[in-house]
């Protein structure tokens, strides 16, 4: 069997995510000196990119938009009475929390050592990018809890991720 180094867990919170991170530790102990990393992935990849002339002269590189410097105002400054700032966690910040917080658990239960990230973007485009990236030796994904309909029109995660990998893929039922 190939020596197994770098091993990608995805994990989304799901039944059987965490019983592919459950797999993923039982690999880890055959293969203790294998890196394993368990990923969350974020459905909302936040992109910005820059369009125009960056030398243009009212271009603000730093927000990614023009202001014309004819158009422009003076700013007053006016006196802010000051207001108490709530510091609420986003859902997202929920998420990755809850997620993190899962995974690190999942792993001190099964006993192995291994980090956690987040990604953004389509889950199987993500993963099979972080994957190759770090050259991953094996990618470790829960079977699909999608119904056959929802297969059918929106395909699996775990199918899309086999199909696409750089790498081995095991499919944890």
């Amino acid at each position: 069997m190939k020596d197994v180094k770098n091993i990608v867990v995805a994990f989304d919170g799901n039944e059987e995510s965490t019983q592919a991170v459950e797999y993923g530790a039982t690999i880890k102990k055959a293969f203790p000196e294998a890196a394993l990393t368990v990923v969350h992935v974020l459905n909302d990849k936040v992109e910005q990119s820059i369009m125009g002339n960056v030398t243009a002269p009212g271009f603000v590189p730093a927000a990614g938009f023009y202001v014309d410097p004819v158009q422009t105002h003076p700013v007053v400054e006016v006196e802010q009475r000051e207001q108490k700032v709530i510091d609420t966690p986003s859902p997202i910040e929920n998420s990755v929390r809850n997620a993190e917080s899962n995974t690190l658990r999942l792993l001190s239960e099964c006993q192995v050592k291994g980090k956690f990230e987040i990604l953004e973007g389509h889950a199987p485009d993500s993963i099979c990018e972080y994957a190759e990236r770090t050259a991953a030796d094996l990618i470790v994904v829960g079977n699909s809890s999608k119904s056959g309909l929802e297969k059918f029109f929106l395909g699996s995660t775990s199918s899309s991720i086999a199909k696409n990998a750089p790498c081995s893929v095991f499919i944890a039922k």
